[in-house]
């Protein structure tokens, strides 16, 4: 097998000054309106380039077939305005003026979790694509634990696809019941099933899934407040009241209350097209002082944050993201294509992911009847992968929010295959 990598900046303007640049579309069967704004995304497109490009190319030969990937991006840009339209020959021309875009010479410093996350995800994250990653349904091992948590599994889900999706780099989704791996009761480590993990990422249409066990919410130790009223005893807690008979009717005394709380999760991140598991973090730690939850500070709630516990597991999950977006940061991103036809190639990622008009992808087959290959000592939950082989390539001609369409380069392309980008990207 052989590689082939560059990088190219492309600097064509030494100052970044507002000017004036042309763009071009056909006037076709969806009106004026249809074709103005592909005449303007094109007069962009080219003023970005103009300004300053990245193109990354990458080669990469197996056997006799070659595959290739490749990408250019212009340099972001400021406010345009169009001064000038006409028609020719059946196509739109317009002139637009465009301003560059403002630059910070300054950047606030990070946190101290970004730095210890960021240099991985920075250095290899596949091109600038966001990867669909799926949240499945997160087992908690001992449910005797969360009396007082109400929906905390769901939560979990939740704030765990809210992280995903502010990190910038993925897009996340969720199932409702459904998890990536069943938790036997008499085991304590989960049952991987590779085929499973590959069912669900095709059916869910992501790169990478990831389970999760909560292993411990216990408490501990006693701390003592004030009672007014019967109903604000929660589970976990206990009543100590007066034994005077006014004090008594109205229910007024104090209540024993955990002094201490542990949140104890361990994560597992899958991917999608192998079934394989990348990697597993198990993360913990302790709060003190406000441990208990009632309805106004449960899982999902703002009044969640402003706990002691609730803060504890507010950190430890963006943690755990933190870890899992280093662990898949350098693997390339990938679509699954779901159709072909009359030479085009239809794959379930578009403009979300940003994938680009122009861009093209390596197209990737996992080989017919291969076996999953075995860990050193064989386990079939640990499977290491399948065996892939490289089929062709794809340029992207068309992009919607959610799929992009591409002509593919020979008649070998079929639906269930997948595209990849493998180049490194490229700084200005």
């Amino acid at each position: 097998m052989m590689l082939r990598t560059f990088v190219l900046a492309l600097g064509l303007s030494a100052s970044v000054l507002a000017a004036q640049h042309e763009g071009i579309a056909p006037l076709g069967s969806e009106g004026l309106e249809s074709a103005r704004r592909a005449a303007i995304a094109d007069a962009l497109e080219n003023a970005a380039l103009f300004n300053g490009a990245n193109l990354t190319s990458h080669t990469q030969q197996s056997g006799h077939k070659w595959g290739e990937s490749s990408q250019l991006r212009g340099a972001p840009l400021g406010e345009y305005r169009q001064l000038k339209e006409w028609q020719s020959n059946g196509f739109l021309h317009v002139i637009v003026d465009v301003d560059p875009a403002v630059t910070q010479t300054e950047q606030p410093s990070p946190t101290s979790e970004t730095v210890a996350a960021s240099p991985r995800v920075q250095q290899c994250h596949g091109g600038g694509y966001k990867r669909k990653i799926l949240v499945s349904h997160i087992w908690i091992q001992r449910p005797v634990q969360m009396a007082d948590l109400d929906r905390f599994s769901e939560g979990l889900q939740l704030e765990m696809v809210r992280k995903f999706h502010d990190s910038g780099a993925f897009l996340p989704q969720r199932t409702q019941t459904e998890a990536v791996f069943e938790l036997q009761p008499q085991l304590s480590d989960p049952l991987l099933q590779p085929e499973r993990v590959r069912e669900m990422a095709r059916r869910y249409a992501v790169q990478f899934i990831v389970g999760a066990v909560v292993r411990d919410l216990s408490t501990s130790g006693e701390r003592y407040t004030l009672s007014r009223h019967r109903g604000d005893v929660k589970a976990g807690e206990r009543k100590l009241e007066l034994n005077l008979p006014l004090v008594d009717f109205t229910g007024f005394g104090f209540k024993a209350t955990p002094q201490a709380r542990r949140f104890e999760y361990e994560l597992f991140v899958f991917d999608g097209v192998s079934g394989a598991l990348i990697n597993r973090h198990l993360l913990a730690g302790k709060a003190s002082g406000t441990v208990m939850q009632d309805s106004a500070t449960s899982m999902g709630t703002a009044g969640f944050k402003e706990t002691d516990f609730g803060r504890l597991v507010d950190t430890k999950l963006q943690q755990g993201v933190d870890l899992l977006s280093q662990d898949v940061g350098c693997i390339p991103f990938s679509a699954r294509i779901t159709r072909v036809e009359k030479g085009r190639v239809y794959f379930d990622a578009g403009v979300t992911s940003q994938v680009a008009v122009g861009d093209t992808l390596q197209v990737y087959r996992i080989q017919p009847g291969a076996l999953p290959l075995a860990a050193a000592s064989f386990d079939p939950s640990m499977s290491l992968g399948l065996p892939e082989e490289i089929v062709g390539n794809v340029q992207v001609m068309q992009v919607q929010p959610l799929f992009s369409v591409g002509a593919m380069s020979g008649s070998a392309v079929q639906a269930g295959d997948y595209v990849r980008f493998v180049g490194r990207e490229g700084k200005k």
